[in-house]
């Protein structure tokens, strides 16, 4: 074929002139892992220059060009490549340009080319969104003069450049190019473009990388909507069957009907070809779970979102049990039922501890004389045991998968009845309502509740308390209650259930479960405020059943330490006799300690004549408790504790000056002591509230 000058020119030197463009623009892809696919597609503008002839002389023939190119690239996997990655390139472009004058003498017309070339790059990272690259690339491309003359050429480039990622899917890019036209001429490339990479989508073939194979859900219990925050309510498995890993895998759980919104269950970074993962799924219920008083079932959801927005998504059918429903696989679970901030709850405890606050005994342990109250005060409610011969725990071995029903507090209070799970339930939520610590007791087919004596062991030793009758349990003293005995006063459910205890321990078939570790797994839940009341027993009916209850207690705590005391011996009657009146008089027995107090007296036992003053005070009968301080004070003028005494009674009686001419003594004899006491000067400004304050603190000798 012949070409005239221009198309000799074109013949002899056109091949490459676009094939600076095709790839100057295409992005080497990241090596590191990302949300997107292997493939990259690019634009952008380019610019040639030709600086040699084929032979490499100079060029006299072709001027620069100006074009632009579209191209794809193809991240092989890393596994098929060494440790720099290497990427596949495929891309085709345009451009136009004029020709050089020949002698002086212009040459008109222009050439434009299209050429399409394909080729290899690998890339370095210099930065974390910066990067060496370097490529190569051969191929083919159409020259057509504007006089309509045209041939085909063979290409190749080898080049290097600088990428940036301006963001995950977006890098910019500039290059620079060695070109060669294989007998024509060689010169120098140049482009600056973009590259969009697209997001992972699917793998060759449109299967998508992910599937989503067993998906296993456990029923859903209402009562534990908090412990499913935490706790998996089933399992799905992803597996990768692509020949790529997918990556930013997010795995989510939702049951529209009783869930504000999907719980995300786990992101996973990558999951590499062939690989399977099996994951949790985790709900956070809503209050309206707590609606469902019939087992229903519903549609649960779980969504796999990956890459750059591939979504798979599976269904499966769930059963809610109604809100009261639960198994025994774990004793633990009836702590979720312990409602103490239910406002039943709430106004039924306060109204039982208001009840006998006039009543208490002050050397009765305070938890355990609010433990007579709860007691006496639900049998004055009314509440009533009610066997369920068919429940699991009615059972000899009890059935851990078989659904049980159990009633909340305010449910219990309605019916005024409920079986030994409902009533512990009913009894711990009002103990833990008065901030008193509580825990379940189980033994072979029964339940019951246990609360906190509120202390120590020594402290019970020294009260001459036996061990015998409680249960000693993370260096505390429980006392156990029998609630299913309504028929029965306090001393007779504690001791019922004391014996309970001690025959289950010696079996190794007794269990001891604290409601406040409990709720570390199985949070408390309550019913949804429903604006009703409770309606509390009346004062003195719940008094009248305390008082007799509380009248046992104390006799049973002030024998034992008589007890203990042993019998009138035959000498050191003084003390003995001063020993036991203060007995008498801690527990209120004041007639009792009078006699023995004053018979010490008589034998000029100074204690004894402190000690009266004690009781006076105790009766409320100041001015004969500081005359018998006063008379102790003669035969004991340095005794800190005696003075003490001594400014307290000063203090009852409004005595300002006087408490503080005798602290003032005190706090020459000991500091300490004064210190403690300062507050008794504030506190004579007010003889009622320094009578009370000093009540509190009665110094015994």
């Amino acid at each position: 074929m012949h070409f005239s000058t221009p198309a000799r020119i074109l013949r002899s030197c056109l091949p490459l002139f676009a094939a600076s463009a095709v790839f100057v623009s295409v992005p080497t892809a990241h090596a590191e892992p990302d949300d997107f696919s292997a493939w990259t597609l690019s634009l952008s503008p380019t610019f040639s220059m030709p600086l040699s002839s084929g032979d490499f002389k100079p060029n006299e023939l072709f001027a620069s060009a100006w074009g632009g190119s579209v191209g794809a690239e193809y991240q092989l996997s890393s596994y098929m490549t060494s440790s720099l990655p290497l990427s596949l390139r495929l891309g085709m472009a345009y451009s136009s340009g004029g020709l050089l004058p020949s002698g002086g003498i212009e040459v008109p017309g222009a050439l434009s080319e299209t050429s399409l070339l394909a080729g290899a790059s690998t890339s370095l990272s210099l930065a974390p969104r910066l990067r060496l690259l370097g490529f190569m690339d051969a191929g083919l491309s159409i020259g057509k003069l504007s006089t309509g003359t045209s041939s085909t050429y063979g290409a190749t480039r080898v080049g290097g450049g600088l990428g940036f990622s301006v963001m995950d899917s977006l890098d910019a890019r500039l290059d620079a190019s060695l070109l060669y036209k294989f007998g024509l001429y060689g010169g120098l490339g140049v482009s600056l473009g973009v590259g969009y990479r697209l997001p992972e989508a699917s793998s060759s073939g449109g299967l998508k990388l992910l599937e989503l194979g067993a998906l296993k859900l456990d029923n859903v219990f209402p009562i534990f909507r908090s412990y499913y925050d935490d706790n998996p309510v089933g399992t799905v498995t992803v597996a990768n069957s692509g020949k790529k890993a997918a990556t930013n895998v997010r795995v989510s759980f939702l049951i529209r009907q009783y869930m504000d919104g999907a719980k995300e269950c786990a992101v996973i970074p990558r999951i590499e070809p062939g690989k399977s993962v099996t994951i949790p799924l985790y709900g956070l219920f809503n209050d309206s779970i707590l609606s469902v008083t019939e087992a229903t079932k519903v549609t649960a959801a779980v969504s796999v979102e990956y890459g750059g927005g591939t979504i798979l998504n599976r269904t499966a059918t769930v059963l809610v049990y109604d809100r009261n429903a639960l198994t025994w696989k774990d004793d633990r679970h009836a702590a979720a039922f312990v409602s103490s901030k239910d406002p039943w709850v709430l106004d039924l405890s306060g109204n039982i501890v208001s009840a006998v606050k006039g009543s208490r005994n002050p050397e009765v342990p305070a938890n355990l004389q609010t433990g007579v109250a709860f007691h006496e005060g639900l049998r004055a409610y009314g509440i009533a045991y009610v066997l369920s011969p068919s429940r699991p725990f009615a059972q000899a071995i009890v059935d851990t998968a078989a659904i049980d029903s159990l009633k909340f507090p305010r449910q219990t209070l309605g019916y005024r009845a409920g079986d030994c799970a409902d009533l512990s339930v009913l009894y711990a939520s009002l103990f833990e309502a008065a901030g008193i610590e509580t825990a379940f007791v189980t033994v072979p087919g029964h339940i019951f509740m246990a609360f906190n004596l509120g202390i120590t062991s020594d402290e019970a030793k020294a009260q001459a308390i036996d061990e015998r009758e409680f249960i000693v349990a993370g260096g505390k003293l429980w006392i156990p209650v029998e609630t299913t005995m309504r028929d029965s006063g306090f001393l007779e459910v504690w001791r019922k259930a004391a014996s309970q205890w001690r025959t289950a321990t010696a079996r190794g078939e007794a269990g001891f479960f604290p409601v406040h570790e409990a709720w570390r797994t199985f949070a408390p839940v309550g019913l949804p405020a429903d604006g009703s009341n409770v309606v509390a027993p009346a004062a003195d009916k719940v008094a009248a059943g305390f008082e007799p209850e509380l009248a046992k207690v104390v006799k049973l705590g002030m024998n034992a330490r008589l007890t203990r005391l042993g019998p009138l011996p035959a000498s050191g009657t003084a003390k003995y006799l001063n020993d036991r009146g203060v007995i008498y008089a801690k527990y209120g027995m004041f007639a009792e300690a009078e006699r023995d107090l004053k018979k010490a007296a008589a034998d000029q036992f100074a204690p004894a004549v402190i000690n009266l003053g004690n009781v006076a005070f105790m009766k409320s009968d100041y001015r004969a408790a500081y005359d018998y301080f006063s008379r102790a004070a003669k035969l004991s003028p340095d005794n800190p504790r005696l003075l003490v005494s001594l400014a307290t009674a000063a203090a009852s009686m409004g005595r300002t000056d006087e408490v503080i001419a005798t602290l003032e003594r005190v706090s020459k004899l000991d500091q300490k002591i004064a210190e403690r006491y300062a507050s008794l000067v504030q506190s004579s400004s007010s003889a009622t509230r320094a009578a009370e304050a000093g009540k509190g603190e009665i110094i015994w000798f």
